[in-house]
């Protein structure tokens, strides 16, 4: 199941890394220790949310869009 979720896991680190330092700190873990669940995703997204413009250098909007279909596909393989 973990598996299913890489690719949305390398795509969060990816985002993760144009965070500030404090903020990679409070972030990297809540990837690290993503296990696929709901609650977990949606704190995420709305974390994202928080880091503003960092998370991408176009819209902001596509980057929720790019992280909310790997989520979709990775959890439509564990039903």
């Amino acid at each position: 199941m973990e598996r299913d979720f890489e690719p949305l896991k390398t795509r969060l680190r990816v985002i993760c890394d144009r965070l500030d330092e404090d903020e990679q700190l409070y972030f990297r873990p809540l990837i690290e220790n993503f296990k696929g669940q709901t609650q977990e995703f949606q704190r995420i997204m709305r974390d994202l949310g928080k880091f503003g413009e960092k998370i991408g250098d176009g819209s902001k909007f596509q980057v929720y869009r790019e992280v909310q279909h790997l989520f979709d596909d990775a959890f439509r393989k564990n039903k």
